[in-house]
């Protein structure tokens, strides 16, 4: 009960600042994204084979820095979906490694609870809603329920495998309602052993989507 009426007032507040006719005008947004996702990082026989990708979406209060509310920042809170496909296969001490079979489609999936923040360059007005954006972005993810569905076999729940806490910079730029959305991780999500010298390479995830801004 107390989690919905604290939504309700946020949601309200964001809302009603929209209605606010003042030159200190917000742009407070509900945003959805759709990503393609890939790894930057070179590593030994790993094989993406597939349309890896990720859905993301959530609510950020945006406050302005100076009287034209065309510089501001945004804190919000979001939620997000990855699926990735690729030839890596389950190892030990929670672990994946690279299967000799290039060819296979594995596919791991987890969820995440996004604590993004932004820094906010744009060229809107009070009068005009169809406006240029730059918008900087910090990502801290919170990732859970993970699963691995190997090309042959069941889908099987893991644990510890996929980190549990990461992190990322993002890079925003459109205009109106085409916005082109790149984002590269700083964190590893997963960790793979490089056979036969069992060398463990970090997997940091970077995409590149497009964005699209509700309010």
């Amino acid at each position: 009960m107390r989690l919905n009426l604290l939504i309700t007032i946020f949601l309200f507040n964001i809302l009603y600042s929209q209605e606010d006719n003042s030159l200190n005008y917000k742009e407070d947004q509900i945003y959805l994204n759709f990503n393609f996702d890939f790894q930057l990082k070179s590593i030994e026989g790993y094989q993406q084979n597939g349309f890896s990708r990720s859905f993301n979406l959530g609510i950020l209060k945006d406050i302005s820095f100076n009287e034209k509310g065309n510089k501001g920042i945004a804190f919000g809170l979001g939620y997000g979906y990855t699926r990735l496909v690729n030839n890596l296969d389950i190892g030990e001490d929670v672990n994946f490694y690279v299967d000799s079979n290039s060819a296979l489609r594995n596919r791991l999936s987890y969820h995440s609870i996004h604590f993004p923040i932004e820094l906010r360059l744009r060229t809107s007005t009070l009068e005009s809603f169809a406006f240029w954006r730059f918008y900087f972005g910090y990502k801290l993810n919170y990732n859970f329920l993970s699963n691995y569905k190997p090309f042959f076999g069941r889908k099987t729940s893991l644990k510890k495998y996929v980190s549990q806490f990461s992190h990322s910079l993002s890079l925003s730029i459109g205009f109106n309602t085409w916005n082109i959305r790149f984002e590269t991780g700083l964190s590893p999500i997963l960790k793979i052993l490089t056979n036969p010298n069992n060398i463990k390479d970090d997997f940091l995830i970077s995409s590149v989507g497009l964005v699209f801004y509700i309010l």
